[in-house]
């Protein structure tokens, strides 16, 4: 398959997953939540890709760092304390880093 599709298919899986489980926890503003899932995977999954395939391949660090980017992210945008922030995106990023290891393996 073309790279470029695969990207996008990446993209388009990770931000559906990951807005069912911010909405598993917010459940409020439905549209506000998937476009702020969207934004947020739009910026640190090309970041992720980018970093893994051309500076450092270390998934699990990667992982973290994407963990946190998203966390400040997710507190920023949806008015949230970041405890709650952090657990709302580990379970996200657990989701989606669990999916990738089933789908590449």
């Amino acid at each position: 398959m073309n790279l470029i599709f695969l990207n996008i298919l990446a993209l388009i899986v990770t931000v559906l997953i990951e807005f069912v489980i911010l909405w598993i926890f917010i459940r409020k503003d439905f549209f506000k939540i998937f476009l702020f899932t969207l934004l947020i995977n739009s910026f640190t999954l090309p970041a992720a890709t980018y970093f893994y395939n051309y500076i450092y391949q270390n998934f699990f660090i990667i992982e973290i760092a994407v963990f946190l980017a998203e966390s400040v992210f997710i507190m920023l945008l949806l008015e949230i304390k970041f405890p709650k922030a952090s657990l709302i995106s580990l379970v996200a990023n657990s989701a989606t880093a669990m999916l990738s290891f089933i789908l590449i393996d």
